[in-house]
This record gives C-alpha cells, structure tokens and sequence, in this order.
C-alpha cells in the first residue's frame, strides 16, 4: 500500500510544488524592480484569477473521483467520456470568464479598492492573462483525468514544462524587454497554452482508445451527464467556499497597506508551498479511493487512509522543522525590502500553526472526493467559513491583521476535525450509484 501511494504521491508533490513555485518567483522578479506597485499588481491580478480559477478547479477533482472509479470498473469506454465531458465544461467555462471579464473587473476593484496606480496596473494585467483561460481550464480537467487513470508522471512532467518554460517566458518579457507586471501576464498565458498542446499530445500518444471514446455520443447521456454535473456542483459550491475566504484574505491585507499585502503574500506562499506537497498525498487519495470504490474493495480503502495520514503528518512535521529553522533566509529571497522582513517577524507561529493543524483537512479532501462524497465536503467547508468569518470580525478590533491569520488557522483546523467526525466509509458512493 505505501509503494502504491508513494507512486502516485512523489510525482504529484514534485508536479504541486511547481505551482507556488512559479508564483514565489513571479513575486520574487517583482520585489526586484523599484517600488512595490508591481509586486501588488501581480499579487491583486493573481488573486482574482485564483478566484475565476478556483471556481472552476471542480473539475479536477470531479474528474479525478469518476475516472478512478471507472478505472476500477475497467470501464474504457466511460474513461473516455468522463474526459469528454469535463472538456466540455472547461470550455463553457472559459467562454463564460470571457463575456464576464469587464463585470469581474469591476467588482474585483469595488470590493478591493486599491490606490489608483495598483489598480491600473493590475487591469492591464488582467487583460493579457485572460486569454488563456481555455488552456488553463482545460488543464483542470486533462490533470483530473490522469490522476483518475493512475497515471501521476503525465501531469508532473507537463507541470514541470509548463512552469520551466513559464519561468523562461517571465523572465524574457520582465527583464529583457521590460514589460514589468505584463510581462509575467504575456509569459503566463505562452506556457498556459504550451500545456494544452502536451496534454493534447501525451492523450493521442497513451491513450488512444480513450481518444476514441472522447467523442462518443454517450458523452451526452442524460443520467450520466447529470450525476456529473451534480458531482461537480456540490464541488463547485465548495471551492466558491474556498475562493471567497482566501480572497477575502487578500482583500483585507491590501487594506492594511501595501507593505502588509506584499508580506501577507509571501507568508502566504510559505502555507501555499507546504499545502500543494500534502496535497500530493491528497491526490493519491482520491486516485486510490475512487479506485478501490470501484473494485469494490472497502478494505484495502481503509488501510490505504490509513497509510495516507501517517504521510500526511510526517509532511507536516517536515515542513515546520524547515519553516522554523530558514524563516528569515526565506524571507530575504522573496523581496529587498527592509520593511516587509522587520513587519514578517511576528509571524512565525501563525505560520507554523497553518502547517501543523491544517494537513488533515487537504487528506480528508482526497479521500472524500475519491468516494465522490462531495455534498459531504460541502457541508463541512460551508462550517468552517462561517468560523473564518466569525473569528475575524470578533477579533479584528484587537489583533488588527493577526486577526486575519487566526481566522486562517481556524479555518483550516475546523475543516480537518469536522470531516474527521463525519467520516463514514459505508457510505460512500461509487459511480454506478451503488454503496460499497
């Protein structure tokens, strides 16, 4: 059992880790030019496309939960539609951002209300990165599928392209033709777009008979497209969950002034960096879950929980002992600014906290959507939010933006013990509608 997690596991962390990756060095090129006005355009323009993003990363992990299952089944025929299907609403959804992106801007710069040099920057940066909407959608989906197929390599090497040559493509356009914060937008959407090709290209190459039934007219059945669809929603519904607290996060650092934005951020990034390796082990779940759901084999899916927590928490503890050791080098990779270190070094254990109460609930995630237990998911995170919200409101008087960070930690250690409670393996659902 702990070879077949760690199979799945290490490439997914190695493809995870890639994503704060390149965020941490998009930020690390900004706090490199002069003043702080670029760092926070990046930061803001992120931001809202990790809310338009977000909304739509259902697709992931709905496909990932259905595909296992039919990988289980042996189910080729349904592999190749559940593709087809996610495809479909990662195009839909591409198209709905782009009709919406005026509105999005809008309400993004009403609810923020950032300076008037922040804000112009930022929208020039939204109206490059919009244009690889398409590719980055479509990569929740092709992602979601292979994980369901138990096949981790595929993503991680196209991951590991995508944000080689992302890196590259920022570097080139910041840099060499001084393009600032449009620059990492221009470079952004060019590997965006280099990762819907691989994704095309590894499909045609390892899995043809997929290819084949990616265009089936059963796509479109009713019951099938329905419980996709409901699958999805209850995921959906979830993630807005998700986008709307660390948004908030984001909003509410800005307000605090540039400097606590640019330092919220990279604080940020340190719970980012630790929450995409546990969720290697996350993804594991889910492609293992679903699996095990479909064979019908209950057993093995408890021992495989098992094993996922006592990596889980290992990870845990790895990435605390790293964060308490390197805090402050850490810091001084991420910007020049005097400011931001000095106002940082309170913040330690707020980070340490998010590290060591927050793995349970990224596990749990796994395990649940791999039993497609979505409504479940819901729930629970719908709880927490209310906690987040609550703390913060109660707090912020006193604590100021320490408050913001208690609430975060809240959050997280709310999600964990709630779907610790609930956790219920005989109830999970397998694809075919059946209880295992």
């Amino acid at each position: 059992m702990h070879r077949q997690i760690l199979r799945l596991a290490v490439p997914n962390i190695i493809s995870n880790i890639t994503v704060p990756l390149l965020g941490a060095v998009d930020l690390a090129m900004m706090g490199r030019l002069d003043g702080l006005v670029f760092a926070g355009a990046v930061s803001l323009g992120a931001m809202i496309f990790n809310f338009m993003y977000w909304a739509l990363g259902f697709l992931r992990m709905g496909t990932a939960g259905f595909t296992a299952q039919a990988f289980g089944a042996g189910d080729e025929a349904e592999q190749g539609r559940i593709l087809g299907r996610g495809l479909i609403l990662a195009l839909g959804g591409a198209l709905l951002l782009w009709l919406l992106q005026d509105a999005v801007l809008a309400g993004a710069r009403w609810y923020m209300d950032p300076e008037a040099e922040l804000w112009a920057a930022t929208t020039a940066y939204f109206k490059i990165r919009i244009w690889g909407a398409p590719a980055a959608i479509a990569a929740f989906a092709f992602g979601g599928w292979f994980i369901g197929m138990q096949n981790t390599r595929i993503p991680m090497w196209i991951a590991i392209a995508v944000n080689v040559f992302n890196i590259l493509f920022n570097y080139l356009f910041v840099f060499t033709l001084d393009l600032k914060a449009d620059g990492v937008a221009y470079g952004t959407v060019a590997a965006q777009y280099l990762g819907l090709g691989l994704n095309l290209f590894c499909l045609y190459r390892f899995y043809p008979i997929a290819l084949r039934h990616l265009r089936d007219r059963a796509v479109w059945h009713k019951s099938a497209f329905g419980r996709f669809l409901n699958v999805n929603k209850d995921v959906f519904l979830r993630t807005l969950l998700i986008i709307a607290v660390f948004s908030f996060f984001t909003a509410e650092s800005a307000r605090y002034g540039n400097t606590t934005l640019v330092m919220n951020t990279i604080l940020y990034e340190f719970f980012i960096f630790f929450s995409y390796a546990v969720d290697g082990f996350a993804h594991a779940a889910e492609a293992l879950v679903g699996r095990f759901t479909g064979e019908g084999r209950p057993r093995k899916k408890r021992r495989c929980i098992r094993a996922i927590f006592l990596w889980g928490t290992g990870m845990a503890v790895l990435f605390a002992g790293v964060y308490a050791a390197a805090y402050t080098p850490i810091l001084h990779l991420f910007t020049k600014e005097a400011a931001v270190w000095q106002a940082a070094r309170p913040y330690l254990p707020w980070v340490l906290a998010m590290t060591l109460v927050g793995f349970p609930a990224f596990l749990w995630d796994g395990v649940y959507a791999g039993g497609l237990r979505t409504q479940a998911m819901l729930y629970t995170m719908l709880t927490a939010a209310a906690a987040y919200f609550g703390l913060y409101y109660a707090t912020r008087g006193l604590w100021g933006n320490h408050a913001l960070w208690a609430a975060l930690v809240a959050f997280l250690l709310c999600r964990g013990l709630l779907m610790t409670l609930f956790y219920r393996p005989e109830r999970h659902i397998n694809a075919a509608g059946r209880t295992d």
